[in-house]
């Protein structure tokens, strides 16, 4: 039993650790710096969108562009390879942990762009899945490996784990700072197509009375 709680504590420590590594790592290579950059953005504004309109849901066509970034890490993981090759493709196709990752990236953009354009996992899980959060930390942590170093092993899948409990703790928060001060949208999904209707109606009658007036006039 002690040698069980060791085992777990040294396992959580060291996850920990790997967490903060990951969290680092644009520090330690500028290159992955640029391409954090606009996913950290992307996840704050996706945040802040969705704890302001909290009614409206993601939607399929939003889902299937977000499965489309495994697709452009890959080949920002190939270009990093071509470059750090000394600018030759040879090793691109030298094989390697880079190479298999960008494969491995490809491969899971393009089934996850079928699975949503095909609508066939459940909308919720689905909408969860393919959000800014998890599409970002998984690239994020990918791109970890490539750029700055960090080990590729079971350590660093549960440190992405740890850090995307972390980012949706803090998204939650923003969203609820928001609904405190008073940004929080009251207009929900079900509202917009009655007043859609609505307008299409009064369209619907004003055309109604031009044609009844055009009719009495000739």
């Amino acid at each position: 039993m002690a040698e069980l709680e060791e085992t777990i504590k040294l396992t959580a420590e060291q996850v920990w650790d790997r967490t903060v590594e990951l969290v680092l790592a644009p520090i330690n290579n500028m290159n992955m710096l640029w391409i954090a950059i606009p996913l950290v953005i992307a996840t704050i504004f996706m945040t802040l969108y969705f704890g302001r309109y909290k009614k409206e849901e993601l939607g399929w066509n939003t889902a299937f562009g977000n499965t489309m970034v495994f697709v452009f890490v890959a080949v920002a993981i190939i270009r990093e390879m071509y470059i750090q090759g000394g600018e030759t493709f040879d090793a691109i196709f030298a094989g390697g942990l880079y190479s298999a990752l960008a494969a491995g990236l490809i491969g899971a953009g393009l089934l996850l762009m079928f699975f949503t354009y095909f609508h066939l996992l459940p909308k919720k899980l689905a909408f969860f899945l393919f959000s800014a959060p998890p599409i970002n930390v998984s690239v994020y942590a990918v791109m970890s490996l490539v750029y700055a170093s960090v080990a590729a092993d079971y350590i660093t899948a549960l440190a992405a784990v740890v850090l995307l409990i972390i980012i949706l703790i803090i998204t939650k928060i923003l969203q609820l700072f928001i609904g405190l001060i008073g940004l929080e949208a009251h207009i929900d999904n079900l509202e917009i197509p009655g007043i859609v209707k609505a307008i299409g109606k009064e369209v619907e009658t004003d055309l109604d009375g031009i044609e009844k007036e055009i009719k009495k006039k000739s």
